[in-house]
């Protein structure tokens, strides 16, 4: 309601107006000049203060840990964007008030002019496992530029992955041998067809049994896949729904095994005898190969009875320096000094002797987190296109937390992977315990789903004099030390066609095979202390 006071105040004025209309003309032309004057004078405001105005932020915000933060700082006062010119603005990350160094030893960062965007600047790649929470964007010297500035946060999260079984326990199967006319000798001494092998999972007491579907090349010329086994799949799917066994399918990804390159794809480079060569593995910048092993896990996912997706040598498996522009390119480091003069023969070469000589540890940690960083985004591509309806497992090679591959398994968790199997393979004793440190130190359980798991294979155990009770040993250690915080997720055991057919030195099948159950039934019972 309007206030009888003020209506008698409006009529009292509208009444002195119209007796003044000798005076309209006039009135007008005022109100349209001080409405002219207003808008100026507003507009003028408006103009100085987005002139003025400094703003410090990042692209998006939030971010997962196999990303790049990307940081921009923008202004329209042109003495300002001088004065950055001569000398660019250096930007930090804080957290909780302190600066945070990430990748490479880097602390500071200066931002650097984009002519596309009139922005400046800078990729702070994202520490390893860096903790969740928010991060602040601070201006090293702002100088006098006070209240005109605004920085805003940004965060890092963690993918939540798709849960898998309680104390889930797996077999594996990475054979070749055509599966229509396999002979398998079962537990008992019974020779079956390819039946058998599910009673050897049966056997061991395990919940799953993980199967290569795919590999490259296949027989015929410029095939992609090798096809024999391929009809198969939806047979041994069914025979394991029947069994009450969850199945997996898993593709060999960049590696292939044979020195015949398809023309399709880029392969990989190494150096030897200071030059580049060709190498069996196809390059993981070619985009082709992430398409073609995406394309053959969806035919899988479509299968009803399978129930797990998986992803093997999903890693640059050999060489690699194809890759070098690429990586000086993107991540925030400099090359040396007279690198563009050189040929890109001559870049590689420079590259690999550098890599060798690990002497710039710097160098060395830039290279490993900005490979594990291109793998997630391949892993990324894949799992959008086979979406959430089954979990997605990788398997990854354990040195130096799976870095030296070119993988990490928090980015792999946040790109997409489920469940992370380790393979703890290769190690005598003494590594095998530095890994179990190393692991436990690097992430807990909420951080990812390990599966651990230990080879089939005496001269991948050194040989050691006690064999499947060794093998026995360290997947129990594995079981119960890989975290500082509790227990694996779960335990695999790789794989079956080794232990029907591989070195298993002066024991037979079914000793490692019952090392094997001993560990499931150790895993199974959830902590009691082993004999």
């Amino acid at each position: 309601m309007i206030d009888a006071r003020l209506l008698a105040r409006i009529r009292k004025c509208v009444s002195s107006f119209m007796k003044s209309q000798h005076r309209k003309k006039g009135l007008k032309v005022f109100a349209a000049l001080a409405v002219l004057y207003a808008i100026a004078f507003s507009g003028e405001t408006l103009w100085r203060r987005r002139t003025r105005a400094v703003v410090l932020e990042p692209s998006k915000s939030s971010y997962f840990h196999y990303e790049f933060i990307e940081i921009r700082l923008s202004s329209r006062d042109p003495a300002l964007r001088r004065r950055w010119r001569q000398s660019p603005p250096k930007v930090v990350v804080t957290r909780g008030g302190q600066p945070v160094t990430t990748i490479a030893s880097i602390r500071e960062m200066a931002l650097q002019p984009d002519e596309s965007t009139g922005m400046w600047s800078a990729r702070w790649p994202c520490p390893w496992n860096a903790p969740t929470g928010v991060y602040e964007l601070k201006l090293v010297e702002p100088g006098d530029l006070g209240e005109r500035l605004t920085a805003r946060p940004f965060s890092i999260r963690r993918r939540k992955p798709k849960p898998v079984p309680h104390r889930f326990a797996v077999l594996t199967l990475e054979s070749v041998r055509p599966l229509r006319t396999m002979k398998v000798r079962t537990p008992d001494g019974e020779i079956k067809d390819w039946r058998g092998l599910f009673d050897w999972v049966e056997y061991i007491g395990a919940d799953a049994f993980w199967v290569l579907a795919g590999r490259t090349p296949g027989d015929r010329p410029q095939e992609v896949w090798l096809s024999h086994n391929l009809p198969m799949i939806p047979e041994l799917a069914k025979e394991s729904r029947r069994r009450g066994i969850k199945f997996g399918v898993y593709v060999m990804c960049y590696l292939t095994l044979s020195s015949d390159r398809l023309s399709r794809y880029e392969y990989a480079l190494d150096v030897q005898d200071g030059r580049p060569v060709p190498t069996r593995a196809i390059s993981i910048r070619d985009p082709r190969r992430a398409e073609d092993v995406g394309a053959l896990l969806e035919r899988m996912r479509d299968i009803p009875e399978v129930d797990y997706l998986g992803l093997d040598y999903i890693r640059n498996p050999l060489g690699g320096y194809e890759l070098v522009d690429d990586f000086y390119r993107e991540m925030p480091v400099s090359p040396p000094p007279g690198w563009d003069k050189l040929s890109r023969e001559e870049r590689m070469v420079y590259f690999v002797r550098k890599k060798i000589m690990r002497l710039d540890r710097d160098f060395i940690d830039a290279w490993q987190w900005w490979r594990a960083h291109r793998v997630a985004g391949i892993v990324r591509g894949i799992k959008a296109r086979l979406g959430d309806s089954k979990p997605l497992w990788a398997f990854t090679l354990t040195w130096d937390k799976g870095w030296h591959h070119g993988q990490d398994p928090v980015m792999m968790n946040d790109a997409g992977v489920d469940a992370d199997a380790l393979m703890l393979y290769e190690a005598d004793e003494s590594q095998f315990a530095a890994m179990m440190r190393d692991w436990s130190r690097y992430v807990r359980k909420d951080d990812v789903q390990l599966i651990v798991g230990d080879v089939i294979d005496w001269n991948l155990h050194q040989k050691h004099p006690e064999g499947p009770k060794e093998f026995y040993r360290r997947t129990v250690e594995a079981i119960n030390k890989i975290h500082a915080d509790g227990m694996a997720t779960g335990v695999f055991f790789h794989d079956l066609d080794r232990a029907l057919w591989g070195r298993l030195g002066p024991w037979d099948s079914r000793a490692w095979m019952d090392e094997a159950r001993r560990a499931v039934q150790y895993f199974k019972a959830s902590g009691v202390v082993a004999r």
